[in-house]
C-alpha cells in the first residue's frame, strides 16, 4: 500500500495530481490578481473623492497606470474635446497632435459601441493610420465613458502601449471606466461650478453676444455734466448814479448789510469845486441885485435890470441845489438787506465809471438758485422741469436737487472764452437753503435713450466732425 504524503497544494486541490511548479505558478497568479483588485479599489476610492471634473480627468489619465501600464492616456469629452492627457499639465488646444486626437475621438464616438475594445492602426482609415504610427504605439484600448442609465457614451478614455491588451487586463479597466463615467455624471449633475463641462464655447459666445445686444438697447437717462454755482434769484444791481471816479469802497465781498448802509463813494472833488464857484457867483449876483434895487428908486432904467438879475440869481440857486444833490448821490447806500456780491474792491478804487454802470449787487443770502454752463457739445434737449442734481465742492457727499427753469437758446461767451448755454434751475429743498457763491458740478438729466446711444453719442459726433460725414 502506497504511503500518502502531505501535499504542498491548497486543501481544495489536494485531490488533483499537480506538481509543485503548477502550485507555485497558481500562487503567483493569485497574488497578481489580488494586487489588481487592490489597485482597482484604490482608484475607485480616489475617483469618488474627486471634487471637480478637472481633478477626475487628472486621475483618469495619470493614476489609471496603477491598474495597467501604458505609455499614453488621453481623455476626450463630447462638446469639450480633449480635456486631459497623461504627463501634460496644460494642453495646447491648437497643437497638431491634439487636433488629430479630437478628430479621431469624434469618429470613434460615432460608432456607438458602449464596450471596451482594442484598436490598432489597421482598424483606421489610411490617413488616420499613418497619423497613429507617427504619434502613438501600435496597441490602443478604447474605454467608453457613459452616465448611469445611459448607453450612449459621452466620452472616451484612450490608452496606448507597445504590448497587446489581454482580456484579463481589459476587464478591470472597463470596470474602472464605468466608475469614471458615473463619477463624471455625478459631478456634472451636482450643481458644482462646472459650467464649462456641459456648455460649449460656441453656446457661451452666442449667449454673450445676445446679452450684449440686449444690453445695448437697455434704456438709460441721457445725462450731461456742467460747472455750476449757487447764484441769487433776484439780486438788486447797485449802479453808479452819476459819471465820475470811484473814490472808496466801504464794504467787503459777501458782507451782510442792512438797508441804508454805505456801500461806496464817488470822488466829489469836481462837484465841490463847481458848487463853490456857483455859490460865489450867486453871492455876486445877489450883491449886484441889491445895488441895482437902490438905484431903481431914482433911475427908471435900473428897475428894468432888476428882473434880469433876479433871474440870474434863481439860476445859480438851482445849479447849487443840483450840485448838492449830486454830491449827496455820490454817497451810495444799500437799497435792501442782504449780502454784497462783489469781486475785488481794490480793482474799483480809482476806476472811472459812467452813469448806470454796475458796481456790485445786493441779494438775499438764501434766496438762491442754480446756474450752470452747458458746453455746445453737451447741449442736449432739456424740457422745463428736468431733473438737475448738483454736487457742491463744499459737500460732495450730499447732492442738491433742483428743477430746470430756463435753458438759454443762444450760447454766450464765458469768462474763459468758451461758448456755453446758461442754465437756471430752482432748488427743491426750501428748508436747507444753500449759500450764494457755492460752486460744484451739475448733472442734467434728459430723455431716456438706448445704452448704445449713451455710450457712443460723443465719439460718433467727434468722428462726424473729423470726417465730415
Amino acid at each position: 500500500m502506497r504511503e500518502s504524503r502531505p501535499s504542498p497544494c491548497r486543501p481544495w486541490c489536494a485531490a488533483l495530481t499537480c506538481s509543485n511548479l503548477v502550485c507555485e505558478s497558481f500562487d503567483s497568479m493569485t497574488d497578481i490578481a489580488a494586487l489588481a483588485v487592490s489597485a482597482l479599489f484604490q482608484l475607485q476610492e480616489r475617483t469618488w473623492t474627486a471634487k471637480t471634473p478637472e481633478e477626475l480627468a487628472f486621475i483618469s489619465v495619470n493614476e489609471t497606470h496603477m491598474l495597467a501600464p501604458y505609455r499614453q492616456a488621453i481623455l476626450w469629452i463630447r462638446g469639450r474635446g480633449v480635456v486631459a492627457a497623461s504627463g501634460v499639465a496644460i494642453l495646447e488646444k491648437d497643437a497638431p497632435f491634439i487636433q488629430w486626437v479630437r478628430r479621431l475621438s469624434n469618429r470613434l464616438a460615432t460608432e456607438e459601441k458602449a464596450q471596451a475594445r482594442p484598436i490598432h492602426p489597421r482598424d483606421l482609415p489610411p490617413e488616420d493610420a499613418d497619423e497613429w504610427r507617427n504619434w502613438l504605439p501600435e496597441n490602443g484600448l478604447v474605454l467608453p465613458l457613459a452616465k448611469a442609465g445611459d448607453r450612449k457614451p459621452f466620452g472616451l478614455l484612450l490608452l496606448v502601449r507597445d504590448e497587446a491588451w489581454s482580456a484579463a487586463t481589459v476587464w478591470p479597466l472597463e470596470h474602472l471606466a464605468a466608475t469614471y463615467g458615473h463619477a463624471w455624471g455625478a459631478l456634472i449633475g451636482s450643481g458644482r461650478p462646472v459650467l464649462a463641462g456641459f456648455l460649449s464655447k460656441k453656446w457661451l459666445l452666442g449667449l454673450l453676444g445676445f446679452a450684449l445686444i440686449a444690453l445695448a438697447f437697455l434704456p438709460v437717462s441721457l445725462t450731461v455734466l456742467a460747472p455750476a454755482e449757487i447764484v441769487p434769484v433776484v439780486p438788486i444791481v447797485v449802479r453808479s448814479p452819476l459819471e465820475g471816479v470811484v473814490d472808496h469802497i466801504r464794504v467787503r465781498p459777501n458782507q451782510k448789510v442792512v438797508k441804508g448802509s454805505p456801500l461806496f463813494d464817488l470822488d466829489k472833488t469836481t462837484l465841490n469845486s463847481r458848487l463853490e464857484v456857483a455859490q460865489k457867483t450867486l453871492q455876486t449876483v445877489e450883491a449886484e441885485y441889491r445895488q441895482t434895487a437902490q438905484q431903481a428908486m431914482v433911475e427908471q432904467r435900473s428897475k428894468a435890470r432888476l428882473a434880469i438879475l433876479e433871474g440870474k440869481a434863481n439860476e445859480h440857486r438851482a445849479e447849487i441845489s443840483h450840485l448838492m444833490a449830486l454830491i449827496a448821490r455820490s454817497h451810495v447806500t444799500a437799497p435792501r438787506n442782504g449780502i454784497v456780491i462783489l469781486d475785488d474792491p481794490t480793482e474799483w478804487i480809482g476806476r472811472p465809471v459812467v452813469v448806470g454802470e454796475r458796481v456790485m449787487m445786493v441779494a438775499d443770502e438764501f434766496d438762491a438758485e442754480v446756474e450752470a454752463w452747458v458746453s455746445i457739445g453737451d447741449a442736449i434737449a432739456l424740457a422745463p422741469g428736468a431733473s438737475v442734481t448738483v454736487f457742491l465742492n463744499a459737500d460732495p457727499l450730499h447732492a442738491v436737487e433742483a428743477k430746470l427753469r430756463t435753458f438759454s437758446y443762444e450760447a454766450v461767451p464765458r469768462p474763459d472764452g468758451n461758448l456755453s448755454h446758461r442754465v437756471r434751475a430752482t432748488l427743491e429743498d426750501t428748508e436747507h437753503r444753500q449759500r450764494i457763491g457755492l460752486r460744484g458740478t451739475a448733472r442734467l438729466t434728459g430723455r431716456r435713450v438706448a445704452l448704445a446711444y449713451w455710450l457712443f453719442r460723443r465719439p460718433w459726433a467727434a468722428m462726424r466732425r473729423a470726417l465730415g460725414v
